[in-house]
């Protein structure tokens, strides 16, 4: 079960795949009915600052096709990589290492572990490390270009919605399609969706805002859903309150002496007995 926890997270994380002044409205704030669609895109992206790294802890609940809760830590370089821990009943059961050459999954218990080339997974889409992180940090962003500006507003469509409204970007990669779903009552991102052709679709749902002191606003919880053959869906809280950003933190990939590899196959067959 926890290889299993470990490799759907892998699968969640890859299917992904600023400025502001005293008179910037916060994030979270509410906004003016009036307000155009356009005026909201440079009110929420103005919320977000740079940053180069962090460290939180983190919950993981993984919901479908089976339930499992677990905690754990998070360890993220700006565009560089994202290192996972998983704990339970205070013991490291799994990693995850993602970065732009490879991605690694360890489950320590069973002493096994996979590990697929990055390119292997996202092929030729264009996603980065960055985009991957923006979209569990809930953040839009721009694929292969980093997180959405002020400066970006020409490179989306804006669109009214039932349920808010949509951040639609105009140049798509040739692979997948994808777009980010804003409040309609408040200064924040609700939601992004990926859809690949001939693979499925991807979605996140924001909740939580959360304002660092020297990065800006993150959503502290996101829920992501795929719909590819076996439907996986998992909770990621984020504990940012304790979280540290721009400290320097440093991190490597690494891969037990004592573990066996396998392959990806094994995953699928895996995941058909979930």
């Amino acid at each position: 079960m926890r290889l299993k926890l470990a490799f759907a997270i892998v699968i969640l994380l890859t299917l992904v795949g600023c400025r502001s002044n005293k008179s910037t409205q916060s994030a979270g704030e509410p906004v003016s009915s009036n307000a155009t669609l356009s005026a909201r895109y440079t009110m929420l992206t103005e919320s977000w600052k740079p940053w180069n790294d962090m460290e939180a802890g983190m919950k993981v609940s993984l919901t479908s096709p089976s339930r499992l809760n677990a905690a754990g830590k998070v360890w993220m370089k700006r565009g560089q990589w994202i290192s996972m821990s998983v704990r339970m009943l205070g013991f490291e059961v799994a990693t995850l290492w993602v970065d732009s050459d490879s991605i690694v999954a360890v489950d320590k218990f069973h002493k096994k572990y996979l590990c697929q080339s990055t390119s292997s997974v996202l092929g030729s889409a264009g996603v980065t490390i960055a985009d991957i992180q923006d979209m569990l940090l809930g953040r839009a962003f721009i694929t292969g270009h980093g997180t959405a500006t002020p400066a970006d507003r020409q490179e989306f469509d804006f669109e009214s919605a039932t349920n808010g409204w949509y951040m639609l970007p105009r140049r798509q990669p040739e692979k997948f399609t994808y777009g980010f779903l804003g409040s309609s009552t408040s200064n924040a991102l609700r939601g992004a969706t990926v859809e690949v052709s001939g693979f499925g679709s991807f979605t996140a749902r924001y909740d939580d805002l959360y304002e660092s002191r020297n990065a800006g606003w993150f959503a502290q919880e996101v829920s992501v859903e795929t719909t590819r053959g076996v439907k996986l869906g998992a909770t990621i809280k984020w504990d940012l309150n304790s979280a540290k950003f721009n400290a320097g933190v440093n991190r490597s990939r690494n891969i037990p002496d004592n573990c066996e590899r396998i392959e990806a196959s094994t995953l699928t067959s895996l995941l058909k007995n979930f």
